[in-house]
């Protein structure tokens, strides 16, 4: 029996996690090219005042972002302006073919503050898991050096 999937709710304001796979879970942005342009994007939302940026980490075949939507901006539209421009830089720069993004992304509403310190550990600790590094702070593509110095590519939002 196949379920219906519940639609998506583009909440105003609200916070989210954000979990989006490339198509196959093939590691499409393992080159630095590619990850830097993808945090790029999320930074160019954040500048425009659509979100205020709280984390990420990109991953070899995924990313995750802790992000809260400003203005009128719904989850959908961000997340389709951020896909719609990688993946066209990706297509001019790699000359990859077909789909890049897995047809839907996965959204959790965050509760609270508690809720998005939890968040925010679990997307730092991705790398460690996955034995890619020591520690989160190690991993270039992460918002965990941010969090553990003040510095880093991308400045990001503390809790909202």
């Amino acid at each position: 029996m196949r379920h219906r999937r519940l639609p998506r709710l583009d909440l105003p304001g609200q916070t989210y996690y954000l979990t989006c796979c490339i198509d196959g879970r093939r590691p499409l942005l393992r080159p630095a090219a590619l990850a830097e342009s993808l945090v790029s994007l999320y930074a160019g939302q954040r500048d425009k005042g659509s979100i205020a940026l709280h984390g990420y980490i990109v991953m070899p075949d995924h990313y995750h972002v802790l992000l809260t939507l400003r203005g009128d901006s719904s989850i959908s539209g961000v997340v389709r302006a951020v896909h719609s421009l990688f993946a066209r830089h990706c297509r001019a720069t790699t000359h990859t073919r077909g789909r890049i993004w897995q047809t839907r992304f996965y959204d959790r509403i965050v509760r609270g503050e508690s809720d998005w310190r939890e968040k925010l550990n679990y997307l730092h600790d991705n790398p460690v898991r996955r034995h890619m590094v020591a520690a989160g702070v190690c991993y270039r593509w992460s918002s965990a050096r941010f969090w553990e110095t003040g510095s880093g590519p991308v400045l990001c939002d503390g809790f909202a």
